[in-house]
């Protein structure tokens, strides 16, 4: 398997999920981040200042919104084609179990591996 955040390649098509491909491409979040900095304001704002920022804000959500539905529908398309290749269960719980030790998931993944016969280290049927 791959290091960390890595794409295997197997062939000619890139193993890689759509949240993989979203984070990428730089639409990974459900939300874009248009407003974090601009929640406090030091003195307040006038009525006229908030309509401005809160139309600023609705563009900006509407072209986020756009480009993930674009990248979305690119991801799609790269999968049809077989340029890209969406992981199996084993490749995605291997990367899960690649994962901190003390994490409930990644123990969780390791056993499933286990019984499943497969070694989480290496990747390989025990």
């Amino acid at each position: 398997m791959g290091g960390r955040g890595a794409t295997s390649r197997t062939g000619s098509a890139v193993v890689m999920s759509e949240q993989e491909y979203l984070d990428k491409v730089g639409v990974g979040s459900v939300m874009s981040d248009y407003m974090v900095d601009k929640v406090k304001l030091r003195n307040g704002t006038t009525l006229n200042q908030r309509k401005a920022m809160e139309k600023e804000a609705a563009q900006a959500r509407n072209d986020y919104a756009a480009r993930r539905a674009s990248a979305k529908a690119e991801y799609a398309s790269k999968v049809k084609s077989g340029e890209v290749r969406q992981p199996t269960n084993i490749e995605s719980m291997m990367k899960t179990a690649q994962g901190h030790q003390d994490n409930a998931a990644t123990q969780a993944a390791r056993r499933a591996l286990k019984k499943r016969g497969y070694d989480w280290r290496t990747g390989k049927k025990l």
